[in-house]
């Protein structure tokens, strides 16, 4: 295994807002060692050559990198599909003509609330749900594929379920669900409860079977053994941190998710395909002998494993059980 299929990218910590659940911390301003223009061709080319084949410009807030659609344009050339994260209040009709030009396939815009007040308090600015909602219709415009993403905690789990009335007539083609998991910011907000995360998820299933878009729930593992227990396909593992996914942060350190904020090396010493591969923390992730806990004896651990960043946040111990599971094992 010398590079996981799927790679997100932190281009950049800084932001232009201040979200409560930040799982970087973001800032205003950028680290002064971020990685390079140079230094970021480098990985993409080596990741590109060594088998990934999507990459997630992310941030912070990618937008504030001027050059991320250099960036983007160059994974285009090397035959990955190159995606891009925002929160949406920086594209405006020109960004979203130059996000087409640079031949990025999709664009997740981050959707907290379907209401102002709701979206605004996760985002800490006033605004920032008219700004989100005018970006999805930039990006429409200019016909780049939208997919919209939901942090999901104790403050706006009640208005999940008006999502999907809410989304379908902005156009957008998916809706992914990110279950709080608490780092950075996010360890000072509510999680949703255990009885909330079941209800969500099971009335997201629901969903799932339904809805005209393309919904998937990510950092809840537990919806993949929902939809084996249904008798439905299951395409990927609930958890891919370290094995199929892969994180670099801004100054290029590697982590096997961004929420699971351990390191593993950093890319600037040897390479991120070195990194990858020696990794005494990814060994662990890719071997599902070494769960613990009712995650260690669950039948459903090949196809779910558990969140390991919340074990490890929550627990102290990335092989343990994740704390939100209310299934018995």
């Amino acid at each position: 295994m010398s590079a996981p299929r799927i790679l997100a990218w932190e281009t950049t910590t800084s932001c232009n807002l201040d979200c409560r659940h930040c799982r970087a911390s973001a800032t205003a301003e950028p680290r002064p060692d971020e990685l390079t223009t140079d230094e970021g061709l480098s990985l993409l080319r080596e990741v590109g050559a060594a088998g990934t084949r999507m990459v997630i410009l992310s941030g912070g807030e990618s937008l504030m990198r001027s050059d991320v659609y250099d960036l983007a344009r160059y994974g285009t050339s090397l035959g990955m599909r190159m995606t891009l994260a925002t929160n949406g209040s920086l594209v405006t009709s020109e960004v979203a003509g130059r996000i087409q030009e640079s031949g990025i396939v999709r664009v997740s815009v981050s959707l907290d609330g379907v209401t102002p007040d709701m979206h605004d308090r996760f985002r800490g600015r006033e605004g920032a749900f008219e700004l989100a909602l005018s970006g999805i219709r930039s990006l429409t415009d200019q016909g780049v594929p939208v997919q919209v993403n939901t942090t999901v905690a104790a403050m706006n789990v009640s208005q999940m379920e008006a999502f999907p009335a809410f989304l379908e007539p902005l156009g957008v083609m998916a809706w992914h669900v990110f279950f709080l998991v608490p780092t950075g910011r996010g360890h000072d907000m509510e999680p949703a409860t255990v009885k909330e995360y079941r209800s969500m998820l099971e009335d997201f299933h629901r969903v799932y079977r339904t809805s005209r878009i393309e919904c998937k729930a990510t950092c809840a593992p537990q919806f993949y053994r929902i939809l084996a227990e249904h008798g439905e396909p299951v395409h990927t593992r609930g958890c891919l941190a370290g094995s199929g996914f892969g994180f670099v942060s801004s100054t290029g350190v590697l982590q096997p998710c961004g929420f699971l904020q351990i390191p593993c090396g950093n890319v600037r010493d040897k390479g991120f395909c070195a990194a990858w591969e020696e990794s005494d923390t990814l060994r662990v992730l890719r071997d599902t002998s070494s769960l613990k806990g009712k995650c260690g004896t669950c039948g459903y651990k090949e196809v779910c494993g558990g969140c390991r960043a919340r074990a490890h946040e929550v627990i102290g111990d990335l092989t343990q059980r994740d704390p939100i599971c209310w299934f018995k094992g």
